[in-house]
């Protein structure tokens, strides 16, 4: 099997998976009653919501050029610490990157992420696995947030903790009960395997510096490591935490447009809560969080506030939609903008 048809079956699979999880969400729902509430929606708040998704992403766009910009530095390619790169890094060319690369995301799971590494790194003239290295330390820092931010869920919803670990653990819980111990323990040994082949695989190509997997790693992790060297780590913190709370601005608007916000005394935090929520849907891997999203999104709102299940589905469609639309506009322009200059993968990234 080639390496393209095996991509090709990866990401048909991904999308049956989300096709099932996005029936089971929607199952039941009287759609009827969706077209009811959002023809009575106050679409003045999509200015608001717009403006923030704006924000949101413009303000991850000048951290990852933070990190772009710091790595020529790690590669020696700068003297010292004052000295400046003399080709700085287009934050314009880095935004629409991201705006592309959220859109690919709905034809693949971090498909985005490859094909915004490939085109900063064709027009920004870097190594392609440099600035993937920065793409991963960038990810690496938004997963080390999320996990921080997590723990305030149980504050925020604890009376209703017990309910809500069972809703997202039980079903690892009921695969779990059904899977024999020995399949279990046979699974865990061969993942711990692999793992430490992948890791003896980089080290002896590491090693052999002069070996294609070795200029790749090492450029990488040229990369990577910016995400511990870049300078003024506050701007970092302030930006991450910014480019958080309008995620969360993200989460309580569209209530607010719904008038769901009053009906079932959802405030900010709360709101906060179930992005947070939410996100987990969007971080097992489907195209774009399709159906995953949905279903952990509807699901928590009945559960946390006894949010009828059609009303939830507007919220979780609108929400999930909306995002949707916004970056095939504007991903879609940036394609047609740029035409054939436009970089979709590795290929020409590199510079010679």
């Amino acid at each position: 099997m080639t390496n393209g048809s095996k991509q090709w079956l990866v990401r048909g699979g991904s999308f049956v998976f989300a096709t099932l999880l996005l029936y089971f969400a929607l199952r039941g729902v009287e759609f009827e009653q969706v077209k009811v509430a959002l023809a009575h929606a106050n679409y003045w708040w999509l200015i608001p919501i717009i403006v923030v998704t704006l924000a949101s992403h413009w303000l991850r766009t000048l951290r990852w050029v933070i990190f772009l910009e710091e790595s020529p530095r790690k590669a020696g390619l700068v003297d010292n610490v004052n000295s400046t790169d003399p080709r700085p890094i287009s934050t314009f060319n880095a935004f629409i990157s991201v705006m592309v690369g959220y859109m690919a995301n709905y034809a693949g799971p971090r498909l985005g992420e490859v094909i915004r590494t490939g085109n900063v790194a064709r027009r920004e003239h870097m190594h392609f696995s440099t600035v993937f290295g920065t793409v991963v330390a960038e990810r690496t820092l938004d997963m080390v947030t999320f996990a921080i931010f997590l723990l305030s869920v149980p504050l925020i919803f604890s009376d209703q903790i017990a309910d809500l670990a069972s809703l997202l653990f039980s079903p690892i819980q009921s695969w779990l009960d059904v899977q024999s111990p020995v399949l279990i323990v046979l699974a865990s040994v061969a993942v711990v395997l692999i793992a430490i082949g992948v890791l003896v695989f980089l080290v002896r190509g590491i090693r052999n510096t002069s070996s294609k997997l070795g200029a790749l790693f090492s450029q990488f992790r040229i990369g990577f490591l910016t995400l511990f060297s870049a300078p003024s780590p506050w701007v970092i913190v302030f930006q991450t935490c910014a480019m958080w709370l309008c995620y969360g601005l993200m989460a309580y608007l569209p209530l607010v447009l719904l008038g769901q916000h009053s009906v079932y005394d959802i405030d900010f935090i709360h709101a906060w809560g179930i992005m947070l929520i939410g996100a987990i849907g969007v971080i097992i891997p489907s195209p774009g969080g399709i159906g995953t999203y949905h279903f952990i999104t509807i699901q928590s709102l009945a559960l946390l506030f006894a949010m009828p299940s059609s009303e939830a589905a507007t919220y979780a469609l609108l929400t999930h939609t909306g995002q949707m639309l916004l970056y095939v506009v504007i991903g879609f322009s940036a394609m047609l903008f740029w035409g054939a200059t436009f970089s979709f993968g590795t290929e020409a990234a590199d510079p010679k």
